[in-house]
């Protein structure tokens, strides 16, 4: 077995997982992110130690997904907006460090991907995109079941890419990414700007969430937010359609849980946009695997570190 670990900018779930992707046992545990770097190494390293404790074995190897940009193969933080204080620290070797085992890291998008791919939504695929629409947008592109990152680790940054020159500014620094124009917090914002505050809170705004579950619950002006906010999405897809060309794009994160909400405006927009013979050969899912998805495409990661030979580890 080898332990996963999703770490994300409020929580990081850890877990022992078997090769066949199956979660044997897990806890969360707060980030505390502005405790620092090295503390939450150390709440990592403990959860682990209790997990093995509790299995009676020791993991093999550790697979961790976090935040991007991340510098491979050492899982350097550069810059990363929603862990400020963390640039420059070098994730890989300080877990090693703390537990004595080998370690791989890589952007928490691209480690969901990977568990898509290989037993989720993307199963069967050529070439499948993923993409996560939460707090932010994320992408992985997995092509004959191997992941591709790129020449440092920051390949498929699909939620900077620029859709609005003058759009609102991202966390990146960038103005008008897609991120900034459609991740969650952006329904939001249109949200609130459309319909004013909403019900029973004056002066408040929009979540995400409670504008999704107006449109679900048959509101018809929260369903044309929702339906401009799908266009957003689709605009997006369709370029991710363009540029990589796969069989598969499978849409997960937080927002999708009302994939089949969105879904017609999306692929009204991307039948807009995408190239003919790009849409006719792509199928668009939804994600299959949930919030484990991070936390096993992590083991994942530990999993392919023992496959490949000593020498390039």
């Amino acid at each position: 077995m080898v332990a996963g670990i999703d770490l994300g900018g409020t929580k990081i779930a850890a877990g022992l997982v078997d090769r066949q992707g199956r979660v044997l046992a897990s806890r969360t545990l707060p980030t505390d992110a502005p405790s620092g770097p090295a503390a939450a190494m150390d709440r990592i390293a403990a959860a682990v130690r209790e997990l093995a404790e509790e299995a009676g074995r020791r993991p093999q190897a550790v697979g961790v997904g976090a935040p991007g940009p991340l510098l491979l193969p050492e899982g350097r933080f550069v810059g990363t907006p929603n862990l400020p204080g963390w640039n420059g620290f070098a994730l890989r070797d300080q877990l090693a460090g703390r537990l004595g085992l080998p370690v791989a890291v890589n952007n928490d998008a691209n480690a969901a991907a990977l568990a898509e791919a290989r037993l989720g939504a993307g199963r069967g695929a050529e070439v499948m995109v993923y993409v996560t629409v939460g707090t932010g947008i994320g992408g992985g592109l997995v092509i004959g079941g191997r992941l591709f990152s790129g020449v440092n680790g920051n390949g498929v940054e699909i939620g900077h890419t620029t859709v609005d020159p003058d759009g609102p500014a991202c966390g990146c620094g960038n103005r008008g990414c897609w991120e900034a124009v459609a991740a969650g917090p952006a329904l939001g914002r249109l949200a609130t700007e459309r319909l004013g505050p909403p019900p029973g809170r004056p002066g408040g705004r929009w979540t995400a969430r409670e504008l999704l579950d107006a449109a679900a619950a048959g509101d018809e002006r929260a369903r044309a937010v929702a339906e401009e906010y799908a266009r957003l999405l689709g605009i997006g897809l369709a370029s991710a359609v363009n540029l990589f060309n796969p069989d598969r794009l499978v849409l997960g994160g937080g927002v999708m849980a009302r994939y089949s909400l969105l879904a017609p405006a999306m692929e009204a927009e991307m039948r807009r946009r995408a190239l003919p013979a790009n849409l006719a050969a792509v199928r668009l899912v939804p994600a299959a695997l949930g919030q484990d998805a991070g936390l096993v495409g992590a083991a994942l990661l530990a999993w392919d570190l023992l496959d490949e030979p000593a020498s390039r580890r």
